[in-house]
């Protein structure tokens, strides 16, 4: 486990299926995370399959997000698209329970801990809605500059909606 002052970060496991098939048919999260590749709702075992094909895939780390005070799972830090040869990597977020800037910042920065000490990473990128300020705040608290706007880049609500997309390189990194 990577351990901050208030959370923790386990990897992802078969055994979240329960809490993943709540955070990703939840509204609320659906809307905040504006993955435009997430299927219209998901069944248990549709959850259990896509827990599978991501842990079998050598190109992205699934961290869960936990409270040390009781263990609950708060959310899911994905990192993905790794390149080796470009060292880099997108980084998303999850967050399934309350929204807390405290823990949502400190898993942050600790899942950029691993993405850039464990492997070695030099830039790490992020897309967020841009409706979504609380989070694109978290990601420049982190050090995240904004690098521009992906215009209309997914359909939310039945509107075309805007991403942030945002950067981190690994001597602009600061620790938990």
């Amino acid at each position: 486990m990577l351990r901050g002052a208030l959370v923790g970060l386990v990897p992802l496991q078969s055994t979240d299926v329960d809490v993943l098939y709540r955070w990703l048919n939840d509204p609320k999260v659906r809307m905040a995370a504006g993955d435009q590749t997430w299927r219209p709702a998901y069944s248990l075992d549709q959850v259990q399959e896509l827990i599978g094909e991501r842990l079998s895939q050598a190109s992205r780390f699934d961290l869960v997000s936990v409270d040390l005070t009781d263990g609950r799972p708060l959310g899911l830090l994905e990192i993905t698209h790794l390149h080796p040869m470009s060292d880099s990597a997108r980084i998303g977020m999850v967050w399934g329970e309350e929204e807390n800037e405290d823990l949502m910042e400190e898993s942050l920065i600790l899942a950029l801990g691993y993405a850039f000490n464990s492997q070695s990473l030099h830039r790490v990128w992020a897309r967020v809605p841009s409706s979504n300020q609380t989070v694109i705040n978290i990601y420049q608290r982190a050090g995240f500059r904004v690098e521009g706007v992906l215009r209309e880049d997914h359909f939310r609500g039945g509107v075309w909606r805007d991403s942030v997309l945002l950067s981190l390189l690994s001597m602009e990194v600061r620790s938990c």
